[in-house]
């Protein structure tokens, strides 16, 4: 049975060997059809674990010969919000977090100084504040160390290091339960004399 890619119109798989990226094209295709009904948990991890092991793309591809292709879901702005509200990266809210940390604690040393003495002295938290938050302000519009590029592929290593963590938890279980079978035991009847780990 021949099954034809997603990746183009009348292009049949092949036995290429298969990438991390079309793995996780395929198991999310499969959660579309998960959240469909048309799997049920049980064959959605079945065909998963399929995915991980298929070493090339017919391989992979034979999950999807019994399923309709599914349209890739393109999220809407909501209503309202005419620009998308920017998110700065983790490094950088870190770093504005620190430059206003510390901006605070000179604002506050300066006024006590000033307090203490009874006159207005010298604004020294200028030299602090500006400069650092010049570069800041520069490296946050020029999108440097960040911008969509990077947050892309931030976001797709940790959805990667998700699913991998997903995949591991459930091939130990069913490890642990074909061990467990093995001995004659039933997963489903509390723990033996042995611990599992």
């Amino acid at each position: 049975m021949e099954h034809t890619s997603t990746t183009g119109p009348g292009t049949a798989t092949s036995s290429l060997r298969i990438s991390d990226a079309e793995r996780e094209t395929i198991v999310e295709e499969l959660g579309r059809h998960l959240t469909a009904g048309r799997l049920t948990i049980g064959e959605f991890d079945e065909r998963v674990a399929r995915v991980y092991r298929a070493v090339t793309q017919d391989d992979a591809g034979a999950v999807l010969t019994d399923l309709p292709s599914t349209p890739v879901p393109t999220p809407s702005p909501p209503a309202g919000t005419p620009f998308p509200r920017l998110r700065l990266p983790l490094h950088q809210r870190i770093e504005w977090g620190a430059w206003a940390t510390v901006g605070s604690i000179n604002l506050v040393v300066w006024a006590l100084v000033s307090l203490g003495t009874a006159s207005l002295i010298y604004f020294w938290p200028i030299w602090v504040i500006v400069p650092w938050g010049l570069v800041l302000a520069g490296r946050t519009a020029l999108g440097l160390e960040g911008g969509p590029d990077r947050r892309r592929a931030d976001d797709h290593i940790r959805n990667a290091r998700r699913l991998h963590r997903e995949h591991m938890r459930r091939a130990a279980v069913m490890h642990r339960r074909a061990v467990m079978h093995r001995r004659g035991l039933n997963p489903h009847c509390g723990r033996s004399s042995r611990t599992w780990y």
